[in-house]
């Protein structure tokens, strides 16, 4: 439920995205489209001025009277473009300026310094020829807009990786969580299919027992039948872990202590079997007051016998430890680990160690680790990671801790 919303809001944060950008280059181009326009409107007035001038074919009152006209209009649009403009008298002192830069020195009196505003108009000769108007020298800068622009294409370069990033990782999910519907489907059925030869089984074995039992049985032999109704009730065990794990559960006060001390008779059972050569001792290193922990008890001991099964074969030919402990809260969250003295994870599976069909194991299925991520983080909202360790694997387990209610709350 917490994937799927996650996704939900990854696809509405990449369709925001993607449509801020595009509206984003809608709008500075036409915003640049009218500047450009202006900007050509105020060079192209200045320039027929200073050209009219050079040619001489324009009386003083003439080119006056074309400058008074057109001066209104230039201002308006210098004004509105933020172009930076010095005009000079033809000995090139400093007669007016506007659209200095914030930064300008000035004087006790907050007008630019003379100094100063001969080296910028000089500086703005740099960027284009000053032009010549009857008793004036006009030194303009590139508009303000220039400096805007050429940061734009940097800032909608960062939006789009941000949005291809976005759509990758949307799909990386999409992907993996259609993998696990598939999964939880395949479960779901798979329990049901199980459903109606496991009743027939049961019914079976009630018809058996209420017989009366065969004297033959040799002395520290199994009684068949009450194997045959372990191996019954062990299947409806599975058939009932295939059922949970397709839906999400309802969360309940569960022992993890007692939960692992059960798993850990299980395999003590089974080792002289499962180790070939040497032995594995299997250490439980939890509180018998340890807070309990928000979880389904089926499905969370299906998680810890994932992870020391994992490790039991990986001691199965040199032997060696596993230790399962409690290592305390974690803000509202108990923190376990399951270590062995294994041989550990390659680096090169590490970082995918959990993903389905990854193993370290050759006749491995690689579903293990993966299943334990689904019960721990989708099922009970927790987390499981590989750790670090010096020597085997070391993996790091985080549970919702169960919060009894106060008397009176």
């Amino acid at each position: 439920m917490i994937r799927l919303w996650n996704r939900r809001v990854g696809a509405l944060l990449v369709a925001i995205l993607s449509s801020g950008v595009l509206l984003s280059f809608v709008v500075f181009s036409r915003q640049q489209a009218e500047e450009r326009r202006l900007d050509a409107a105020v060079f192209g007035q200045l320039r027929a001025i200073s050209i009219a001038t050079a040619a001489g074919n324009l009386s003083v009152e003439e080119v006056n009277d074309l400058w008074n006209a057109a001066s209104g209009e230039v201002v308006i649009q210098v004004t509105r473009l933020e172009i930076p403009v010095v005009l000079t008298d033809t000995l090139g002192n400093p007669t007016s300026s506007a659209h200095l830069p914030e930064d300008f020195p000035r004087g006790p009196t907050g007008e630019a310094d003379e100094q100063a505003l001969r080296a910028f108009a000089a500086e703005l000769d740099e960027i284009r020829p000053h032009l010549e108007v009857p008793g004036l020298r006009i030194h303009v800068g590139d508009p303000e807009f220039l400096r805007r622009l050429r940061l734009i294409p940097w800032l909608q370069a960062a939006a789009l990786l941000v949005v291809v990033g976005s759509g990758v990782w949307l799909l990386v999910t999409s992907f993996r969580s259609e993998r696990e519907r598939i999964w939880s489907a395949m479960a779901r059925e798979s329990a049901h299919q199980m459903g109606t030869p496991l009743s027939s089984l049961v019914g079976w074995l009630e018809v058996l027992e209420a017989r009366p039992r065969p004297m033959t049985t040799e002395v520290g032999q199994p009684d068949l039948i009450d194997e045959m109704a372990a191996d019954v009730s062990r299947l409806q065990k599975v058939s009932r872990r295939f059922e949970l794990i397709g839906h999400k559960p309802k969360l309940q006060p569960v022992s993890v202590r007692a939960t692992v001390v059960h798993l850990r008779q299980y395999f003590e059972a089974r080792l002289p079997t499962l180790a070939r050569t040497r032995k594995i001792d299997i250490e439980v290193s939890i509180e018998a007051d340890a807070p309990r922990v928000l979880g389904n008890a089926t499905l969370l001991e299906w998680a810890f016998e994932n992870l020391i099964k994992n490790a039991v074969d990986a001691l199965a030919s040199d032997g060696g430890r596993i230790v399962i402990s409690h290592l305390g809260p974690n803000g509202r969250r108990s923190v376990y680990r399951v270590r062995d003295t294994g041989p550990g994870i390659p680096p090169a599976l590490r970082n995918k160690i959990f993903d389905i069909g990854v193993t370290t194991k050759e006749s491995g299925w690689g579903v293990g680790l993966s299943l334990a991520r689904r019960i721990i983080e989708d099922m009970h909202d927790g987390s499981i990671k590989l750790e670090d360790a010096p020597r085997g694997a070391s993996f790091r387990i985080e549970l919702p801790r169960h919060r009894p209610r106060k008397p009176g709350s």
